[in-house]
């Protein structure tokens, strides 16, 4: 599903227009299904409805609304939160309102409205803002949030940011949202996803055709992106065209790390796995692991060798803090695509690493708090703003980011970005990272291009976790379940 930018969207109304649709069609369409979507979600007016307006575009289709709604019997006041309409569609659209319509100024009367409706709809700033609230918007849409009404949307929330996600404090909390023509990033991305409500796309008069081809820099992951990862395998498969994936993971104390990762690469069908280790590891991992071979490291040529016959590398799952030589070996001489995690995040950060410098492809996966150190911010701002955030960290090292986190971020340095839909909080826990990027390994291993990889690895981690909570209960899952539910899954794909 593409997400359109403010831009984007200005961009497909200005085509619109040139295919003969005007913008006031698309303004009277808009209003139109604010008012139809209300009654289908909530019935008939049960009380007065309150449409808050702002002075631009989105308030006139606020206007239209307004007309809707009393049409169809119900009491109606529009409260025009910031003066009257500035622009012409909204001042047309503002003089058809109906005697019937309150037309209220803020004040007592305003307030004494706000906290007698029945529906709330909020037409103030639309996919135009930016920054945060003004005083005025913030108290109304404090109040609004307070009641015990129902609260409709205009395209975006007011106090929500299109492009980033971001919320100004007091944000309206809506119920329901409608995304005219089509759905906007800050629906699928947190924390505004949280306050969209339900999301419901409806259309404008904008030709479907023209929405259909309409280029844009963002979309959801869907499951075509996972089919075309998951080829059917040749009649002639043999281990070494299955991909040969080296993963450098695990020491002592943490070698389960490489354990949930390892098994998730060998569910993802990796031909052959190699497992680099030391010595006093390798019995835990060997017994846990019995599919792989490993690299017992004895010397700095073994490691090299390694690297040379895998199609593919994960570095970074379990190694901890003591393995800097170990991580700067494999970052100065990976001879292929390499998947970045977790310790070796980590290492980056500490010690300035300049991931753009890698010759070879490569995937970076942190967490909020990777993120946060790789680009010296707090998890609170990289959460504020999870979008800007993976773009960021796309372009810092000139590879695919895979942001983790509600509504994983996979971005492009070139500023293309596709979010996440599966996945829940029972994943958040311990380990789900780790057999995340052993599955993003399989599929580097066995030939999918990096950002392919990424976003298609999360897209089937979060549909395995989804099923583990519907079987397992979101509370009770664990890391460990998720390698287990890919069999069911890909037993549906291989039978569709």
């Amino acid at each position: 599903m593409k997400l359109f930018s403010k831009t984007e969207m200005q961009s497909l109304e200005s085509e619109g227009v040139h295919a003969g649709v005007s913008l006031w069609e698309m303004m009277a369409g808009a209003g139109a299904q604010l008012a139809r979507a209300a009654i289908d979600k909530w019935g008939q007016p049960k009380g007065p409805a309150v449409v808050l307006c702002g002075k631009g575009n989105n308030g006139g289709d606020g206007f239209v609304c307004a007309r809707e709604l009393a049409e169809l019997g119900a009491e109606c006041a529009v409260l025009l939160l910031h003066g009257g309409p500035n622009t012409d569609l909204a001042a047309a659209a503002f003089a058809r309102l109906p005697p019937s319509v309150k037309v209220l100024s803020p004040g007592a009367e305003a307030e004494a409205a706000l906290m007698g409706a029945w529906l709330v709809v909020d037409c103030l700033f639309g996919f135009g803002f930016r920054g945060e609230l003004d005083r005025i918007s913030t108290g109304y849409l404090r109040l609004a949030n307070s009641l015990p009404c129902h609260r409709i949307a205009a395209d975006l929330p007011s106090g929500a940011e299109c492009d980033t996600g971001r919320v100004s404090p007091d944000t309206l909390r809506a119920e329901l949202t409608i995304a005219f023509t089509g759905a906007k990033p800050a629906h699928e991305s947190y924390p505004a996803k949280e306050y969209c409500g339900q999301v419901r796309i409806c259309p404008v008069g904008i030709p479907p055709e023209l929405v259909s081809k309409a280029g844009t820099s963002g979309e959801v992951t869907g499951s075509e992106h996972l089919r075309a990862l998951l080829r059917p395998l040749d009649v002639q498969a043999h281990k070494g065209s299955q991909g040969r994936l080296l993963m450098v993971c695990g020491s002592w104390g943490m070698a389960g790390a490489c354990v949930m990762a390892a098994r998730a690469a060998l569910r993802c069908g990796v031909g052959l796995l190699d497992i680099v280790c030391e010595e006093r590891v390798y019995p835990l991992l060997a017994g846990a692991v019995p599919e792989a071979v490993f690299t017992v490291l004895d010397g700095p040529d073994r490691l090299f060798g390694s690297l040379k016959a895998a199609n593919a590398c994960v570095l970074g799952c379990g190694l901890g803090n003591g393995q800097e030589s170990l991580i700067r070996q494999v970052l100065g001489c990976c001879p292929v695509p390499l998947v970045i995690d977790a310790d070796g995040l980590n290492f980056c950060a500490r010690t300035g690493f300049d991931l753009s410098a890698l010759p070879v492809p490569h995937v970076i996966t942190p967490h909020p708090g990777e993120a946060a150190r790789l680009l010296s911010r707090s998890v609170a701002e990289i959460q504020a703003g999870r979008i800007p955030a993976a773009l960021e960290l796309a372009k810092l090292s000139d590879g695919p980011a895979l942001l983790k986190g509600a509504a994983t971020v996979t971005a492009r340095p070139d500023g293309r970005f596709a979010i996440n839909p599966t996945g829940n909080p029972g994943m958040a826990k311990g380990g789900s990272g780790d057999v995340l990027a052993g599955m993003i390994g399989a599929f580097l291993s066995q030939g999918a291009e990096p950002f392919e990889a990424a976003r298609g690895a999360a897209y089937l981690h979060g549909l395995a976790g989804d099923r583990c909570r519907d079987r397992l209960s979101a509370r009770g899952m664990l890391p460990t379940d998720l390698s287990s539910e890919l069999l069911e899954i890909f037993k549906d794909f291989e039978r569709d």
